[in-house]
């Protein structure tokens, strides 16, 4: 293949664009209360920002670029939800036409380019509500990013250089990860493959210089909020988190975590002011251990996840590297920046934690990658006219099963929220047995905030009947008002850590509390009581 495009394929993205928007649009009845733990977070965070809470909107653990958009929206009358679905449709709508113009790039058959923009579009309608804020996004500008590195004239023109650290801001912005990911991916494909070295350095200087210089306002914001300088407290939280499966909290955090703020949904808007101690695999050669066993379940994950995008991609995967370790030396230089883009963007989730949506900016460059050995004759004769619909085909199977998993999440809690709402319940605080997951949706929808029991108690007792006085304690400490009780038979529901703790929960047992049932839900039969002691 040639290392830019000659006859560039008659293919038009219009249609695929607007199927995209009318799918989304179509399926939003279903699926406009799947709001994730992570999402209540982010529209909380919109909400601040539309409101000029900037301060307590500054958050290190959740990159703010879609906030600010959605915050944008909702500034002119547009509905949270409805706002950050708009936002998240626009990086997708951009990661659509970014993976046309490297298909392009590439000499893609015209007939391939669009079985993979049919593939991609579909799939694209479930990412944009499978993950409301933050990836698509990352994606796509890292996506633009690869395809400014592959253009001939980069190393020619200066101000390139300077847009390329625009966009590598931008993506920061998006995403944080992209930060590192970008110094790996682009900087690496310029030093490793530009055939004028110290023009590539210089290149790659300027761009970095430009991405600190627009990024600053905001790396002093999370300075002035957290005291040091950090891109993101995503990266020490989460690996001290994984590598010994639970945080450790602060040493004032009894049985339960309250929420950062006061009108915070709970704590996991921001859990850097709840986490204690940072744990580190260099402390002991026990956490180095761990460590390694963490590197080889984020492997074997890696090969799951890349699965849930596509069958196909942990085989082409495989042949990226074993191409790019064996035939670096004769490889063009577009597929040695393919490869480098490719290979490294998981790197740095192999050390802590891994899912397939941090891998979507890999299902275009697997497309392009795929194509290469069916016109090498790698393929068998007889596969070669299936291979390209077989791989199109395969990116639509995880996203339709979750499609139809997902319809109609989040609408009970919702209804339960409007029960809470209908009953004047506003602005208060909670503990419960609910799950998280399913708490966060009831607390956001209505309103309201929670306090999360946390499962390393420090004065847990083998007797559960103890533990509930003590969680009783705690709740009269904070003052919160109300328990809402799901029952065993909702088993769904229920929060297991809690019902380790406390059995089936803190029900009558002591006289001295007292319980005022304020209503109850017959369809799942959940009670919410008023407590008093």
């Amino acid at each position: 293949m040639n290392n830019a495009p000659n006859a560039l394929p008659r293919t038009r993205t219009g249609g695929f664009v607007l199927y995209l928007w009318i799918v989304v649009i179509g399926l939003y009845p279903l699926y406009q209360y799947n709001v994730d733990p992570d999402g209540t977070s982010y529209l909380t965070i919109a909400r601040r920002y539309a409101d000029g809470d900037f301060v307590t909107a500054v958050n290190g653990l959740w990159s703010p670029w879609a906030c600010w958009l959605t915050a944008l929206l909702m500034k002119v009358g547009v509905a949270a939800i409805p706002a950050s679905i708009a936002v998240n449709t626009a990086g997708a709508t951009g990661f659509l036409l970014a993976s046309h113009s490297l298909f392009r790039y590439y000499n893609l058959p015209a007939k391939s380019i669009r079985w993979f923009l049919a593939g991609i579009t579909f799939f694209l309608c479930f990412a944009v509500y499978w993950q409301t804020f933050d990836d698509l996004w990352g994606c796509f500008l890292m996506l633009v990013v690869l395809r400014m590195v592959l253009s001939h004239a980069f190393l020619l023109q200066w101000w390139r250089w300077v847009v390329l650290g625009l966009v590598g801001a931008l993506a920061y912005f998006a995403k944080a990860y992209s930060f590192p990911y970008f110094v790996l991916a682009a900087g690496g494909s310029l030093l490793l493959t530009a055939p004028r070295k110290v023009v590539a350095v210089l290149a790659m200087v300027v761009a970095m210089m430009v991405l600190l210089l627009v990024a600053l306002p905001w790396l002093y914001a999370l300075h002035t909020k957290y005291g040091m300088w950090t891109t993101s407290v995503a990266g020490p939280l989460n690996m001290s988190w994984y590598l010994i499966g639970h945080p450790l909290w602060k040493p004032e955090i009894g049985i339960l975590v309250p929420p950062v703020y006061p009108d915070s949904v709970y704590y996991w808007e921001d859990p850097w002011y709840a986490n204690g101690q940072l744990v580190h695999w260099w402390q002991s050669a026990h956490l180095m251990w761990r460590q390694v066993l963490r590197l080889g379940y984020n492997t074997l994950m890696m090969v799951r996840c890349m699965a849930e995008i596509s069958l196909w991609l942990p085989v082409v995967a495989v042949a990226v590297l074993w191409q790019f370790v064996t035939t670096y030396r004769s490889q063009l230089r577009a597929y040695k920046v393919l490869a480098i883009f490719f290979l490294a963007l998981p790197l740095g989730y192999l050390l802590v934690h891994i899912e397939a949506r941090y891998l979507w900016v890999m299902l275009p460059l697997a497309c392009i990658a795929a194509v290469q050995p069916a016109t090498e004759g790698l393929v068998p004769a007889r596969l070669r006219a299936y291979w390209v619909p077989m791989l199109a085909v395969s990116v639509c199977l995880f996203p339709a099963w979750q499609l139809v998993d997902m319809s109609g999440v989040g609408k009970k809690e919702h209804r339960l929220a409007a029960m809470l709402n209908k009953a004047g319940i506003r602005e208060q605080s909670f503990i419960t047995n609910m799950h998280p997951r399913h708490m966060s949706k009831v607390m956001y929808f209505s309103g309201n905030r929670f306090y999360v029991v946390n499962k390393q108690v420090p004065t847990a007792h083998e007797d559960t009947t103890a533990n509930a006085d003590t969680l009783l304690q705690e709740a009269n400490r904070y003052g919160v008002p109300y328990y809402l009780y799901v029952p065993a038979g909702a088993g769904w529901l229920i929060n297991p850590g809690f019902a380790e703790i406390f059995g089936t929960g803190m029900l009558p047992h002591n006289a001295a509390v007292s319980y005022k049932k304020i209503l109850s839900d017959p369809a799942s039969g959940i009670i919410l009581y008023q407590i008093a002691q």
